[in-house]
């Protein structure tokens, strides 16, 4: 039994006019400017939201700066001679601003540092 190798080869040679040719070139040209617009629109919101985060960080610190000042005038506040409720009037705003600061920490957790 003869067994035959045929080879087939085939060339698609795409002969594509001027015209068509110009086309896609504008196509792409068109797409190049659109994707200049959005890295644009991109890098200026990302400048925006920099300034922001600088913003709510300079925010952030001036009250726990504030927070940090109360407890130290309360921690300072002399108790000998306060009644029971002026102690425990005291001890409540200690409490208050504690929990403040600590609240202020986490918000401060979860706002990154903004990079100049």
């Amino acid at each position: 039994m003869n067994v035959r190798h045929i080879h087939h080869h085939h060339h698609f040679h795409f002969h594509h006019s001027i015209e068509a040719r110009c086309e896609v070139m504008r196509r792409l040209d068109a797409l190049d400017i659109k994707i200049d617009l959005f890295k644009e629109s991109i890098m200026d919101g990302i400048e925006e939201l920099t300034g922001l985060l600088a913003e709510i960080g300079t925010e952030v610190d001036k009250v726990s700066t504030d927070t940090d000042k109360l407890l130290a005038d309360l921690a300072a506040i002399p108790t000998p001679g306060m009644t029971p409720e002026q102690k425990a009037a005291v001890a409540a705003a200690v409490a208050s601003a504690t929990v403040i600061r600590d609240r202020l920490k986490t918000l401060d957790d979860k706002v990154p540092d903004a990079t100049v």
